[in-house]
């Protein structure tokens, strides 16, 4: 059969697009193909770097979709069976809502799809597929074959490749749906076998995808001194616990560590209690990032506004811990319920859910009735924090703080100004639409 593997934009309309500046490589569709039988023919598109062709002789789409990709995905499993084409939907979003997304494909993978993709495949040759295929949670991640990195085409950022070593999180964070996805036992690729995907791979530059790079230390350690003899450059994220361990922190520096994400979430130490942060204090992170920027890697923090106990003074509250820092880079979000989430579970039992049109969902637009501020309060104070935190005053500002990694500092925050600045006027159309919907939702409340 001929096989087409979609990862499918958020916005197909270039008028709409934001500009992303930070762009994480797909890694998902590569597994898929690596373990498709060689009888089959496949190919993988991005659709954030080439355009679908409908028309194309296809025998089978295969589509991954998160949450803010799943209305797109939608469109292209809906005009592929247009043209008589078998649709397959796997990913987060239809192991979640699998009901939902079966009204747009053939076949729903839930979970993981390695275990079931083959038996789908012979299925669908004999045109006998079954509406779910439940993979679970596969056991061992060394039974499938590397990803198959020459279907890779699309641009990444410094030309890093996507790689994964893990799977799982023992964490089970309230707004996040990873855990139920991968579950939270912490599944690993052999590192003789990471070690040889790298070294297939055409680069000296990674980006690793696993949610915790060193959620077991022990693996941590193995890998990092297995890392420090290929000589090349990575980026990852950690949980900020991380930093004590000195001697994992100095391996991983020494291994190419140029920068990890850490999700912070909040600087507030009355909500790091709340999140059982290892982290308990203001103090704590400055001493964390001081630690970790003395190691030449480049401290990248995920900050989330929009919590129930957020109020509006948080913004002001975390820009001032910003500026205090110097922190090299960040991003900043609006709390986004996804659903499978308990946030979602609770917003949407309060009937505080304004829609549940998965375009909206895409961390910067309010999707929700805030609790101690209003939607609009919400929406202006993640703009405030944004546009103060790049502005020419405070890049300048941090700038002395980050001379290790001048080249990286600068790329990061002008590209994230210049995203920035076309999701601005994006966002505040999506917001106008929001307060239309809030008001009929209100005119139909019965009184």
């Amino acid at each position: 059969m001929k096989i087409l593997l979609v990862a499918p934009v958020k916005d197909v309309n270039s008028e709409k697009k934001v500009v992303k500046s930070i762009r994480f490589p797909m890694i998902s569709l590569l597994y898929i193909a690596a373990v498709t039988p060689d009888i089959h023919n496949v190919r993988i598109i991005e659709e954030e770097d080439e355009k679908i062709d409908f028309n194309a002789d296809f025998d089978l789409v295969g589509i991954t979709c998160m949450t803010g990709t799943a209305v797109r995905a939608y469109q292209i499993a809906d005009e592929f069976r247009k043209k008589g084409k078998k649709v397959v939907l796997g990913g987060i979003h239809p192991t979640v809502l699998p009901e939902e997304a079966k009204q747009h494909c053939d076949s729903v993978m839930i979970g993981e799809a390695e275990p079931v993709w083959n038996e789908m495949l012979q299925d669908c040759e004999m045109d006998r597929m079954k509406p779910f295929y439940n993979g679970g949670i596969a056991q061992c991640l060394d039974d499938y074959p590397l990803p198959r990195r020459e279907l890779l085409t699309g641009k990444t950022i410094f030309g890093m490749q996507p790689i994964v070593t893990s799977r799982g999180c023992p964490y089970s964070c309230d707004f996040c749906s990873v855990w139920k996805f991968f579950g939270r036992k912490i599944r690993h690729v052999a590192v003789d076998n990471v070690i040889r995907d790298i070294q297939n791979a055409n680069t000296s530059r990674f980006m690793f995808l696993d949610d915790n790079i060193v959620g077991d230390q022990v693996y941590a350690k193995k890998l990092f001194c297995a890392l420090k003899e290929l000589n090349i450059q990575w980026v990852g994220q950690a949980s900020v616990s991380f930093i004590k361990n000195d001697e994992l922190l100095k391996l991983a520096a020494d291994s190419g560590c140029r920068g990890l994400f850490f999700g912070l979430e909040t600087v507030s130490e009355q909500k790091m209690k709340r999140f059982a942060k290892s982290m308990k204090s203001q103090q704590d992170i400055l001493d964390a990032i001081s630690k970790v920027m003395s190691y030449g890697i480049v401290f990248h923090a995920s900050l989330v506004f929009g919590f129930d106990d957020d109020e509006k003074s948080v913004f002001d509250e975390t820009l001032e811990f910003l500026y205090k820092s110097k922190i090299p880079s960040a991003t900043f979000n609006v709390l986004t319920p996804y659903p499978g989430t308990e946030v979602y579970y609770n917003l949407k039992k309060q009937n505080r859910l304004i829609t549940e049109d998965w375009q909206y969902y895409d961390h910067c637009t309010p999707t929700y009735i805030p609790r101690n501020m209003s939607l609009g309060d919400l929406y202006s104070g993640y703009q405030y924090v944004k546009e103060n935190f790049f502005s020419l005053k405070n890049t300048i500002h941090r700038f002395p703080a980050n001379w290790r990694n001048p080249i990286i500092f600068t790329l990061a925050n002008v590209g994230m100004k210049k995203e920035f600045k076309s999701e601005k006027a994006f966002v505040r159309r999506r917001l106008e639409n929001l307060y239309e919907i809030m008001e009929r939702k209100i005119l139909c409340m019965p009184v």
